[in-house]
Parts: structure tokens; C-alpha cells; sequence
């Protein structure tokens, strides 16, 4: 099984990194394509907006409230830099060969406290559920479901 690993590799930032047993550009896809998108997030999610490219929005209706942010690079199948609420996200897709990926995402805040409340609301735990989910997705996508 693919462990997820959650650091604070300074106080302004947390990087969560996971490897998926699937091409890049399936993960990557799995991030992009809003048919796939409430597939991973969950509940009653609803992609109201997903432009994908450089000042490009997107915004979800989670069932809970709205989710939203702004793309600020796009580069498929390797690269995405978002904005998301109250921070900047960095996903990197590296390709490792042998259908496998290694997903390392880095969100940076403003400030420590704003980093340390994401920490402590649970992170971990919650991209450990949002990555089981993103294997069903791939899981479907290769054809094994």
C-alpha cells in the first residue's frame, strides 16, 4: 500500500507526497477533468466552474459550502499552481515509471498560524481519505473495477 507523507518542511508551508500505482497522466487527469472531480472530493460535491489554464477559475458546491480559487500555472501532465481559499497549492506529477506516480502537493500560507490550523483541522487524516478515493478513481480509469 502507498503511504502518505505529510511534512512542515518550514513554517510557512505543508507538503503532503503519495505515490499512486497509475500513468501520470491519469493523476493528473484525476485533478483536472471535472467529470472525475466528485468522483475523489466527496459527499455531494458539484463542479460549478473548472477552467483549466493560467487565470482560469474553478469553484465547488461540496454540499457543505463552496470551495474556489484560481489556476495560476498549468502545466499537463507535470504541473499545477492554484490558489485554494486561503492558500497557494503546488501539485508536481512525477513520473516514475512502471505506470506509477509520485503526487507532491505543497500548500504555502501567509502565516504560520494559518499553516498550523490547517495542520491541526486535520490534514493528514483527510488527504489519507481524499488519496483512498483518487485510487478508487484510477482503480476505474485503468479498467480494473
Amino acid at each position: 500500500m502507498n503511504e502518505t507523507r505529510v511534512t512542515t518542511p518550514n513554517e510557512l508551508e505543508v507538503r503532503i507526497e503519495r505515490v499512486f500505482d497509475a500513468p501520470r497522466e491519469h493523476v493528473f487527469s484525476v485533478y483536472t477533468d471535472p467529470a472525475l472531480i466528485p468522483e475523489w472530493w466527496g459527499g455531494q460535491t458539484v463542479v460549478e466552474e473548472m477552467d483549466v489554464r493560467p487565470g482560469g477559475r474553478w469553484r465547488f458546491d461540496t454540499g457543505h459550502g463552496a470551495v474556489e480559487g484560481e489556476f495560476r500555472e498549468v502545466e499537463p501532465p507535470a504541473r499545477l499552481v492554484q490558489t485554494f481559499q486561503n492558500h497557494l497549492q503546488t501539485l508536481e506529477f512525477e513520473d516514475l515509471g512502471d505506470d506509477r506516480t509520485k503526487l507532491t502537493q505543497t500548500m504555502s500560507f501567509a502565516t504560520t498560524e494559518e499553516r498550523d490550523t490547517t495542520m491541526n483541522y486535520g490534514v493528514e487524516e483527510g488527504a489519507k481519505g481524499g488519496f483512498a478515493r483518487v485510487d478508487a478513481v484510477l482503480q476505474k480509469l485503468a479498467g480494473r473495477v
